[in-house]
């Protein structure tokens, strides 16, 4: 075999093979809710668990025994489904288990499943080993269809559709990150698979190392491994995308509604580096109207990147600042990296708690643990542990006391060097075998005496651990030890991290939501907090790759999502910077950011001309805030994404299976952006439907394509026929005046909508403190009939008029007292 780059021949050792099924026998430890069957098949075991008509739980254990259920899991307990019905039918040949949407086979003689729809067409199909292990792995094997396409797998870089890819499941420090990376900040193995009438959804319930080959080493193929000790995973039917989203959010979490303002411009930067910079900043956008409602404060204004801290030269007086800022309609949202600056002796009390409490990683032998990041020399809490979350959480307080309202986790992988940054050390990660966590299973509590205190410098598993210096700290009580490793639980750091925050923000901040950022995530972590892609680049391609990465953590169950407007690193041209903050109108979250090494990127650094091409932009996001609210409202109540591929509403049109540059805003606004400079044409898919220009108003009937203008000053926008758009005037934050004007703009067309409204800040929505009206267009007798319904709800909208505008045709107005409209045009 020839050698080529240096690279030596692998041999992989072989995989085991499941067997055939030897006896079948019934589960019913649920409480009488018969939900499970289980096959023999010799030493192993397979096991398929009924949870809804829709939903099944597939579990593999090679030794016969499965692990117990974790402290820290992030799906809903089996026993917490409700009971479904179900038939099974035993053959001499096969077992067939049958619900009211799907059947599931399997084959006696190789334990392959397989599952069919009402309509007899099959899909999650076991193929060639079907399911197999090996030292220190496991595998299934799954068939890849004709025209099947694959989408979702978290936070991932490059065009849409992931066919003939490898994903890998591991968070990493992904600095510099480019189209053909694959580890990334956010680890979410789930994805969903489409092709014309079948689309079902697989979450792969390993926290450990995973990977999926899509097709890549074998065309038609699947492989989805891990370095766990069973399989363990979720088939979701759809058969459309909305389908297998709800389903997926009612296994791992849905969000909860976001304050209002965090649907607002956010402005950033690496770093405002002290108060004087930031004031000139709020001065800025207020006197020159630019809509912002937050700031966030970087790394630099701590003292020495010490977590909860200030600078005392930079920023004497941050209960004033955060203050003044509030006053003048800023939310202000600060940093927090969960490297501890290790400090004995110097009074720095988040050190000093931690060690006292022993709340700090350690290895294997009780050694403290320590890595490299902006306070030089970290220690790092262990976020699995509910007694650290508890602490981490209470030590937000110091923050909210003097209104910070929002928390951005950053460095959560975790991101750490082997050197202080700057010099050259390698990135690495806390020991794979390093304890972590309350204990193995629920209530699992056991003790470890403490080992020396001494870090003696040993290398971690696999070469992956650099050697460290000598550390030493005062002795502690002893604690309870985990059965669990940073093997298994590595992909959940910045989950339990971003948790922690959010939980503790709750407890200090009961009569307001808060805002939470995070870096890194796992699966369900759409429950804590919003996500952005990291650090990416002032680069076109980065511009053009966003919509697709937004789009992915969208169907994977991440709604509040975003990417730095104007890239993070390097600088932005003017028309880059024009032209990104047009497509950033779309994203969920709408954040403007960064690097310290690079040139200013506020909206008016550039000139006049892409000043007012940001003002026009950001003001029609405030315009929208009605509607944008309103998605934010659906993908808590459902889980659907907010930033909508176009299959996601046409997944039996072809033509949008592999699209990644057009997208959805809700189900009614369809943008089509410029990522390539010089551009100012461009070709739009219109699906099946009537269209309207949103700036011209012309009128197109799809499926078909249009060549569109696009000078610099337009993004070429598409409104749905029928579609009901709620609008409001120009504010230059969220609540800056009364909201005593409500613009209803309706095209012509047929639709039924539900609006919601709250009053954005409280978390009282729940307790029917809401407003929840139905709106309809429809065609009657060649007029367009708008009826609006009562209100529903103890909220009460201020006192306002309602202007209700048929595209084209006229607008009608009324004052709003919350009774039923019909209005004809």
């Amino acid at each position: 075999m020839p050698q080529y780059f240096g690279k030596l021949p692998t041999t992989n050792q072989p995989w085991n093979n499941i067997g055939g099924v030897q006896a079948v026998n019934w589960s019913d430890a649920y409480g009488g809710k018969q939900r499970t069957v289980n096959f023999e098949c010799g030493n192993s075991r397979l096991q398929i668990t009924i949870l809804s008509s829709n939903l099944v739980r597939v579990r593999f254990a090679p030794t016969g025994e499965f692990t117990p259920r974790r402290s820290w899991a992030v799906t809903v307990d089996d026993s917490e489904w409700e009971k479904v019905r179900f038939e099974v039918q035993d053959t001499e040949t096969t077992v067939e288990i049958t619900t009211e949407k799907i059947r599931l086979c399997v084959q006696k003689q190789d334990s392959r499943l397989v599952c069919f729809d009402k309509a007899n067409r099959p899909f999650a199909e076991d193929v060639d080993m079907g399911i197999g292990w090996r030292r220190g792995a496991v595998a299934s094997w799954k068939k890849i269809y004709a025209d099947e396409h694959f989408y979702g797998f978290g936070e991932r870089t490059g065009f849409l559709d992931k066919l003939s890819q490898v994903k890998t499941n591991w968070t990493v420090d992904a600095l510099d990150y480019d189209a053909l990376t694959d580890e990334m900040y956010q680890a979410i193995p789930f994805f969903m698979a489409l092709r014309p009438d079948v689309g079902y959804g697989i979450f792969f319930n390993t926290t450990f190392w995973s990977q999926f080959d899509i097709g890549a080493q074998k065309p038609g193929v699947c492989q989805m491994e891990t370095r766990g000790g069973e399989l363990d995973y979720y088939i979701i039917y759809g058969p459309e995308p909305a389908d297998i989203l709800r389903t997926y959010t009612q296994l791992t979490g849905r969000m909860s509604l976001p304050p209002k303002w965090a649907l607002g411009y956010h402005q950033c930067r690496w770093s405002y580096e002290s108060e004087d910079v930031v004031r000139e900043l709020a001065r800025e956008f207020r006197q020159r109207r630019i809509p912002c409602d937050v700031i966030h404060l970087d790394i630099d204004y701590m003292r020495g990147y010490r977590v909860f801290t200030w600078s005392p030269k930079r920023f004497p007086e941050p209960a004033k600042l955060v203050s003044d800022l509030a006053q003048a309609g800023f939310k202000t949202v600060t940093i927090i990296d969960p490297g501890v600056k290790y400090e004995p002796e110097a009074n720095y009390h988040v050190f000093d708690q931690g060690i006292a409490n022993d709340y700090f990683v350690r290895k294997a032998d009780g050694v403290l643990f320590h890595g490299y990041v902006w306070p030089e020399k970290a220690v790092f809490p262990d976020f699995l542990r509910s007694d650290v979350r508890q602490w981490w959480g209470d030590l937000h307080k110091s923050l909210t006391d003097i209104g910070v309202a929002g928390i951005w986790n950053d460095m959560n992988e975790p991101a750490i060097d082997t050197r202080p940054f700057g010099d050259g050390g390698e990135k690495i990660w806390f020991p794979l075998d390093a304890p972590q966590g309350d204990g193995g299973d629920e209530g699992d509590k056991q003790t470890r005496g403490r080992g020396d205190e001494t870090d003696g410098g040993d290398e971690g598993d696999e070469g992956d651990q650099a050697k460290s210096e000598n550390v030493s700290a005062s002795p502690c009580p002893r604690v309870p030890v985990s059965s669990s490793t940073h093997l298994e639980v590595h992909n959940l750091y910045g989950l339990m991290m971003a948790k922690a925050c959010a939980e503790g923000l709750q407890r200090h901040r009961q009569k307001e939501r808060s805002f939470v950022l995070t870096r890194s995530g796992y699966a369900g972590v759409q429950r804590w907090s919003s996500v952005w892609m990291g650090d990416n680049h002032s680069l076109w391609e980065h511009l053009e790759m966003s919509l697709p990465m937004l789009c992915n953590m969208g169907l994977s169950g991440v709604a509040f999502v975003g990417c730095d407007i104007g890239g993070f690193a390097g600088n932005a041209t003017a028309e880059l910077f024009a032209r990104w903050m047009q497509v950033g109108m779309l994203y969920p979250l709408m954040r403007g950011h960064s690097a310290m090494s690079t040139a200013r990127h506020e909206p008016w650094v550039f000139g006049d001309r892409t000043e007012n091409i940001c003002r026009e932009y950001i003001n029609l996001r405030y315009q929208l805030l009605p509607y944008i609210y309103n998605l934010f409202w659906e993908a808590a109540q459902t889980g659907a994404p907010i930033l909508r591929p176009l299959f996601y509403h046409y997944p039996r049109d072809r033509q949008t299976y592999t699209l990644y540059d057009q997208v959805f805003l809700g189900a009614s606004l369809m943008a089509a952006p410029i990522y390539r400079p010089g551009v100012e044409y461009r070709a739009v898919y219109l699906p099946a439907g009537t269209w309207y220009d949103w700036w011209t108003g012309e009128k197109y009937t799809g499926p078909t394509h249009i060549l569109a203008h696009a000078p610099l000053e337009r993004m070429p926008l598409y409104v749905r026929g029928g579609a009901i758009i709620p609008m409001q005037p120009v504010q230059q934050y969220v609540d800056e005046l009364p909201q005593n004007l409500l613009h209803l703009r309706i095209w012509p067309g047929e639709n039924q909508y539900l609006f919601f409204e709250d009053d954005g800040i409280t978390n009282n929505s729940h307790n029917q403190n809401y407003s929840l009206r139905e709106i309809r267009v429809y065609t009657q007798e060649n007029q367009t009939v708008v009826d609006i319904v009562k209100r529903v709800g103890e909220w009460i909208p201020p006192k306002r008029e309602i202007i209700v505008e048929v595209v084209g045709i006229g607008e009608q107005r009324f004052t709003d007292d919350g009774g039923a409209y019909i209005l004809r045009f």
